[in-house]
């Protein structure tokens, strides 16, 4: 027979954590069981028998499991309170937001000509999460894709051509080791057709080892740097170069990975450039330096063709929202969820007929009339609160988590007017999430088709994919976003307001005012310097800022948080990496193995820049690490006695005995392996 359920003591001691202060009552059911029995004695004094076998005694504690629930949920009211007033405020989770791939589209040499891929072009990758569905990316452009190949690669210094031999996935100089004016990178590239009208190329830039370089936005104040080179692109037609159009230019004049697309003329024709013989005729693409210079030359990785960005997001179309019960038609769902918010448009009839609404420029309903006429749809406009609209507003909010559509009351917004599936979402796209953070070549399941696509992949990894933030998370951020309202007015409020990027993978972040990153000790008027570190998905190497992730975080705080002239520098943090070599004395019967585990667990955690530093919240930046701290961490150990010696090691250099590590200004810690031993202790004689 089994235990009775009210003797089990399977959540004895399991009082939920609360985030805040104070408790309103004890919630264990033995602080119950006590307060109970310690009132026996006044109100029921003929209650003697109190041993675990009397039937009251049984009835107490039954009554405590049940009661141990209910007082939990009344010391959550704290905490309940103040989510509700941050609802009130507006702060709300920083919502799932998508990854992006670069993708790489192959067509068949038997295509007649150039293949249009329309844009929302859909491809699937198994997630990154491990989780079963598969994640679906989305062409963001249209695409002229060639059934063509790039077979050589040519440097043209002082009118020689120079043969770039560099294999996959190795580096190359486009222009040599200096790149100055005259000077050219040709792409050869092998097409039975002509292509066009547009090409499109994926340029992948090497990265010095570490970190990306920091990406500026805005500002009016120019840097004491001498300009960017100015750079053309033209096609060798038979024997003479034809300059083309740069249509879209991610990469900013190679200075970050990104697509280049080409506005091609009516006729290419192969050729061979001056000075390379030999060779069979090619269709020739010329990258020449036209003014100025490189302060260091540009450094590839690689070059494909056929490359549209995508991301991990489906789209929707024509879907009639469900209303919520009980919501007297002022709620109403999608079907589709997480949603993109700026993605969602809303549509609704309201049950009239109108000759024309030229402002909308929506195509013919489908239940047009027979005089011509055709049901009044108006597109209604999100805003993120309605109480600031009158009642003729033709509004409405959004919760991207839920997908839940909220409408006017008559009073603060328009209501809904009355009529069966009447309110449409002409489109919106739902997606989001850390799953869409795949590696390369991972994008490989065809979900749409066209003739003579062969086969679509991603060249390199994804980047971005953040899941919705967590609720502690919020809580944490949630006074300090009221204090900022969504402007930086403070140094910290670009720290804070960075996490709101769109496509930023976004963990922590820290701002110095007048710091340019790549001008260290140089103050500079005008610029924030804000340092930047995404979540530590538990790889091994630091985590480290991708050059999207700055790009995202430059340009939102120029764009939306930083007062007019004020340039905001986005970079990757420095990290340092330290090794603590330590001989540690255990209490004697102590079991040495858990002790060593505990101690080496300690010094990551302490050290570690998301979750380590005193508070538990991550290293602090610049923080020095100061050698009484790590032995006073040790000895904390349960059954570590003493740690007669210690040793600081930073980045593969060893520090003097009982010395503190002072880091550069603004970089963080990161834990390697560290060496723990047991020191035998010293018999007294």
């Amino acid at each position: 027979m089994s235990e009775v359920w009210w003797g089990k003591e399977s959540r004895a001691g399991a009082a939920a954590k609360k985030s805040f202060e104070p408790e309103l009552a004890p919630a264990s059911r033995q602080a119950v069981r006590r307060e109970v029995i310690g009132r026996i004695k006044d109100f029921t004094p003929e209650w003697t028998n109190l041993r675990p076998d009397d039937a009251g005694i049984a009835l107490t504690q039954l009554f405590s499991e049940q009661m141990e629930p209910v007082l939990e949920r009344l010391n959550q009211l704290p905490d309940k309170t103040f989510v509700e007033f941050l609802n009130l405020a507006g702060t709300q989770p920083l919502q799932a937001s998508p990854a992006a791939a670069l993708l790489e589209f192959e067509v068949s040499d038997s295509s007649p000509q150039s293949v249009f891929v329309t844009k929302g072009f859909q491809v699937g990758a198994q997630p990154a999460d491990g989780s079963s569905d598969l994640v679906i990316f989305e062409t963001l452009r249209d695409l002229n894709a060639a059934p063509a190949k790039i077979t050589e690669l040519h440097v043209r210094i002082d009118n020689v051509l120079q043969k770039i031999t560099a294999a996959e996935g190795e580096t190359f100089l486009p222009f040599g080791n200096q790149p100055e004016p005259g000077r050219a990178l040709l792409i050869g590239i092998a097409s039975n057709i002509t292509p066009g009208p547009t090409l499109s190329l994926g340029i992948r830039i090497a990265s010095p080892p570490g970190a990306p370089p920091p990406v500026p936005e805005g500002g009016v104040v120019p840097l004491p740097i001498a300009p960017g080179p100015r750079l053309e692109w033209s096609v060798l037609d038979g024997s003479k170069f034809v300059p083309v159009e740069i249509l879209i230019d991610e990469t900013g004049g190679l200075i970050h990975s990104g697509t280049i697309e080409l506005q091609l003329p009516r006729e290419w024709r192969p050729g061979r450039p001056a000075g390379l013989a030999g060779t069979d005729p090619l269709r020739w693409l010329r990258l020449e330096i036209a003014s100025g210079s490189f302060e260091q030359s540009p450094v590839l990785s690689s070059i494909k063709l056929n490359i549209v960005r995508a991301l991990a997001a489906r789209s929707i179309f024509n879907e009639a929202l469900e209303p919520v019960p009980n919501s007297r038609n002022r709620q109403m769902s999608l079907s589709q969820k997480p949603v993109l918010p700026e993605s969602l448009i809303i549509e609704v009839e309201d049950g009239g007929f109108a000759l024309d609404e030229p402002e909308l420029n929506l195509p013919a309903s489908s239940d047009d009339s027979p005089n011509g006429l055709r049901a009044k749809v108006r597109r209604w406009r999100q805003v993120s609160d309605l109480s600031a609209f009158g009642p003729d507003a033709e509004v409405y909010t959004l919760d991207p988590l839920s997908g839940v559509v909220s409408f006017g009351d008559g009073v603060h917004g328009a209501e809904v007017p009355q009529g069966f599936r009447n309110v449409r979402a002409r489109s919106y796209q739902a997606g989001g999430g850390k799953g869409g953070a795949v590696g390369a070549d991972a994008i490989n399941t065809l979900r749409s088709s066209v003739a003579f696509i062969t086969k679509v992949t991603n060249p390199w990894p994804a980047t971005g994919g953040l899941d919705t933030e967590k609720r502690e998370q919020t809580l944490k951020r949630g006074p300090q976003e009221i204090r900022a309202r969504g402007r930086a007015v403070t140094t910290a409020d670009y720290a804070l307001l960075a996490r709101e990027a769109k496509g930023a993978l976004i963990e922590r972040a820290h701002a110095v005012s007048g710091l340019h990153p790549s001008f260290p000790g140089r103050p500079i008027p005008g610029i924030v310097g804000v340092f930047v570190v995404p979540p530590d998905r538990g790889e091994g190497p630091p985590p480290t800022a991708d050059e999207d992730t700055l790009r995202a975080v430059a340009t939102h705080l120029s764009k939306f948080a930083a007062p007019a002239g004020v340039e905001v520098v986005a970079s990757a943090t420095k990290f340092h990496r330290i090794k603590i070599e330590a001989a540690v004395t255990v209490r004697s019967g102590a079991d040495e193995g858990r002790v060593v585990r505990d101690a080496l667990k300690a010094l990551d955690d302490y050290l570690h820049p998301l979750k380590g530093g005193t508070d538990g919240t991550g290293w602090p930046f610049g923080g020095t690490l100061h050698y009484q701290s790590l032995v006073r961490r040790l000895t904390n150990i349960n059954d570590l006695t003493s740690v007669p010696t210690l040793n600081i090691i930073a980045d593969g250099s060893r520090f003097l005995r009982c010395t503190d590590f002072v880091p550069d200004a603004n970089a963080l810690l990161w834990p390697e392996i560290h060496q723990v031993v047991i020191q035998a202790r010293k018999e007294v004689a």
